[in-house]
C-alpha cells in the first residue's frame, strides 16, 4: 500500500504531484523546488542499500571510471590552489575522487555511511567538498544539503555530480528512477532553490550532470 502524499523532502511543500514510473517506482514531484522522490514506503532498508552499493565495481584505477568522474575534478581544480583540503563525500567502496585530487596535490579527507563512516571527518571546514553520483541517493536531502553546506570555509565549493532532469525527460521511462538506490532527482530550478536557500552564492552547471555552488567569501550567519 502506498503512504499517503508526502510533503517534499526538501522544501516541506505539501503538494506535490504523483508519478509512476513504468518499473512500478512511485514518485512525488514537487511544484515549488521541482524536487522529485520516492514514496518513503518504497524505500530499501539500510541492509539493502548497503548490499546493492557493493555490487558496483569502483575500482579507482579502472580508466572509464575515472574518466567518467573527471569533468567534476577539472571543474573544481581550476577554481581552488594547490593544497587545498577537500572532502569526498559519499565515496562508496571505492574513493575514485580522493584519489584523483590527491594525484593533483590536494589533501583529501572521506566520508561515507556505509563505507568510511569516520564522523570526525565531519568536524573539519573545507576548501571544497565533492560528491559524485551521491545526491540522488538523500533520503533526507534538506538535512544532507544543510550538512554540507555547513562544512564549507568561506568562499569554499561544493561539487555534484548528479544526471538533472528537465522539460524533455520522460520521467516514466527514465532509467535514472531505476536503481532501487536512487530516491531524488534535480532540475536547475531545484539546484537554484538550493542555492538560495542553504546560502550558497554563485551556481554554475555544465552539460547535465556537473554543479558546482560558491560559498560567499565572508560567512553570513544563518
Amino acid at each position: 500500500m502506498r503512504s499517503l502524499k508526502p510533503q517534499c523532502l526538501l522544501c516541506e511543500d505539501p503538494n506535490a504531484h504523483s508519478l509512476i514510473t513504468k518499473t512500478g517506482r512511485s514518485f512525488f514531484k514537487c511544484p515549488n523546488c521541482e524536487l522529485i522522490y520516492l514514496d518513503p514506503s518504497q524505500k530499501l532498508s539500510p541492509e539493502e542499500e548497503k548490499a546493492r552499493y557493493e555490487t558496483h565495481e569502483n575500482d579507482v584505477t579502472d580508466p572509464k571510471y575515472r574518466e567518467f568522474v573527471q569533468p567534476l575534478v577539472n571543474a573544481i581544480s581550476k577554481q581552488i590552489t594547490p593544497g587545498s583540503l577537500g572532502l569526498d563525500f559519499g565515496a562508496g567502496t571505492g574513493p575514485i575522487l580522493a584519489s584523483l585530487f590527491r594525484e593533483n596535490g590536494f589533501e583529501m579527507n572521506v566520508y561515507d555511511p556505509f563505507f568510511w563512516p569516520d564522523a570526525s571527518t565531519l568536524d573539519h571546514l573545507y576548501d571544497f567538498v565533492a560528491a559524485s553520483e551521491v545526491v540522488e541517493h538523500f533520503s533526507n536531502p534538506q538535512r544532507e544539503f544543510l550538512l554540507l553546506r555547513q562544512l564549507l570555509k568561506p568562499g569554499g565549493i561544493l561539487g555534484l555530480m548528479t544526471l538533472l532532469y528537465d522539460d524533455e525527460t520522460d520521467i516514466q521511462s527514465w532509467y535514472y528512477l531505476k536503481d532501487p538506490t536512487h530516491i531524488c532527482a534535480y532540475s536547475k530550478k531545484t539546484l537554484e532553490w538550493i542555492r538560495k536557500q542553504f546560502g550558497f552564492g554563485n551556481l554554475e552547471t555544465f552539460g547535465t550532470r556537473t554543479i558546482l555552488f560558491f560559498c560567499p567569501e565572508t560567512q553570513e550567519s544563518r
